[in-house]
């Protein structure tokens, strides 16, 4: 019901999950990815892996999977370009 009050009735929830994206993946601008983004970081772990997380979602962070993104993930409406900094290729 609530599902349905928030998505519409002909959504399908799972399909709707964001996961440690900021908002829907593929509602940002045609053709750019997460890897793009001004929000894409790298968190290394301490066993030497390395997750990759948006950082508008920082306070949704887990120690698991459910909060990674994918660099190839469409843009989300929340996409920035990303602006590297003095030094920074």
């Amino acid at each position: 019901m609530i599902q349905q009050f928030l998505f519409g009735a002909e959504t399908d929830f799972a399909k709707r999950r964001t996961g440690g994206h900021a908002a829907p993946p593929g509602t940002g601008p045609e053709g750019e990815t997460c890897k793009t983004c001004e929000h894409y970081v790298h968190r290394p772990s301490g066993s030497g892996k390395v997750f990759r997380k948006c950082l508008l979602m920082r306070r949704a962070w887990t120690n698991g999977p459910g909060s990674d993104i994918r660099a190839k993930d469409p843009a989300c409406r929340e996409w920035e370009p990303y602006q590297p900094e003095n030094g920074e290729a």
